[in-house]
């Protein structure tokens, strides 16, 4: 009898000594669980609404981070949802709400935008469908302006007051070297080009709080919707890229057939937006469709080389494709394919290396997934992948942003269940 409790004493003292080692291995997957969760990606829109657009805007000292809270059932109730990102806590603040953008237009390519000036005045730059317009790609551009931190905002302008102006979209902003702000859009007022097809690109820049007061055209026959982009280097200089159309007629056509090419093209201002420079070729693809591809360029400066990045579908060589050139030099050198299968690429500089994300179709056990990419060129054009989403999900349009000397932000759009989420990731670069 005693040498069996003497038995059952022996086993259950093994079998405490094993629970202590379980609950002691399980603390410390707890605690890698936790320390791997810090570098996960977080979702920052309501769950149960649809949300798409993100755009981050940065001045250097703040990081803005807007979408569109979208209503599949009402259009009228699109909302125009912004945050504030703090660069010490490296987290985001109170999402608000731009109140006068209600009804806005949502599309992946043509985001809402909010920034700021140098004086911390907030513009807020959205597109709604023109009153009475019976043209399924009708639409204005209009500003609201907040002078307390985006708490409350003004009532709405249009941005061009020209009632010819009827379909405006496909426009970006950017901070100037005079501490106001620059935008880019597409025009449907053919004031350079009108015998051709396409669009005009047209430059703007604000004033204090009067608005978007400089207007002019710069370039004609642009594809009609694909993302303008418009950067300004760190010594001030304006450049502007965006897709263009060469018709057979025009020169730069290469002669094959008679369907137009769609390539990006790029110029640039030295004195602030006063003179803008001829629209030249930032590649020669030769890419020939009938139709508008719905994928803009990026552009990107490390302090000695201006770098481009875009799609192009041209059969047997489509993917995204990088460029640079000293900024000095007139054309663009170097070129290569970095991915076949990405999408919406967006670029930006940090510590002389180039970083750019986009979406990435691949493949597993027979089902089709759409990953976040960040893909790093350095100067000596070594290349390095990493996958930011979640495996196995469905995700497009990424955004990109530099928080500090080791650390980016990108942002997205996670479709992987019934309602589109903003989901975002904070990432070390030297880890």
């Amino acid at each position: 009898m005693i040498k069996k409790h003497v038995i059952f004493l022996f086993f259950f003292l093994i079998s405490l000594s094993g629970c202590k080692n379980d609950r002691k291995e399980n603390m410390i997957n707890e605690k890698k669980q936790e320390a791997g969760q810090s570098k996960a990606s977080t979702i920052i829109s309501d769950i149960n609404l649809n949300a798409e657009g993100p755009f981050l805007f940065n001045t250097g000292t703040q990081i803005i981070l807007n979408w569109t809270q979208r209503d599949d059932h009402d259009k009228q109730k699109n909302m125009l949802k912004f945050v504030f990102f703090n660069l010490e806590k490296q987290k985001f603040g109170k999402i608000r709400t731009v109140t006068p953008a209600k009804g806005l237009q949502m599309h992946a390519e043509s985001m809402a935008k909010v920034g700021m000036n140098a004086r911390g005045i907030m513009y807020a730059v959205y597109r709604k469908k023109s009153k009475n317009d019976r043209s399924r790609f009708g639409g204005k551009l209009y500003y609201t302006i907040s002078q307390d931190s985006g708490k409350t905002w003004s009532p709405e302008h249009l941005v061009v007051a020209d009632p010819k102006a009827t379909s405006l979209s496909f426009y970006d902003i950017a901070l100037l070297k005079n501490g106001e702000l620059g935008m880019s859009w597409l025009d449907n007022r053919r004031k350079l080009d009108p015998e051709h097809k396409g669009k005009c690109l047209f430059y703007g820049q604000t004033k204090d709080t009067n608005g978007f007061v400089i207007q002019k055209p710069i370039a004609g026959s642009t594809c009609e919707c694909c993302r303008t982009e418009i950067f300004v280097d760190s010594n001030g200089v304006i450049h502007v890229a965006y897709r263009n159309i060469i018709e057979p007629d025009e020169k730069g056509f290469d002669g094959y057939g008679f369907m137009e090419i769609r390539d990006m093209y790029y110029l640039k201002s030295t004195d602030n937006g006063k003179n803008f420079t001829k629209p030249m070729r930032l590649s020669e693809d030769n890419w020939h469709v009938n139709g508008c591809p719905h994928t803009g360029p990026s552009l990107a400066y490390n302090g000695q080389k201006l770098a481009g990045i875009w799609f192009t579908g041209v059969q047997n060589k489509s993917g995204i494709y990088y460029t640079d050139k000293e900024i000095k030099d007139t054309l663009f050198g170097h070129k290569k394919r970095i991915t076949i299968e990405g999408r919406h690429p967006q670029m930006v500089s940090l510590d002389g290396n180039f970083y750019v994300v986009y979406e990435e179709y691949y493949e597993q056990n027979g089902k089709g997934y759409y990953k976040i990419v960040l893909h790093s060129i350095q100067p000596d054009y070594t290349e390095k992948q990493f996958e930011i989403s979640r495996p196995l999900t469905q995700n497009n349009h990424p955004v990109i942003g530099v928080i500090d000397t080791d650390h980016l932000l990108v942002v997205w759009v996670n479709t992987d269940t019934r309602h589109p989420k903003i989901e975002y990731k904070i990432v070390p670069v030297k880890d």
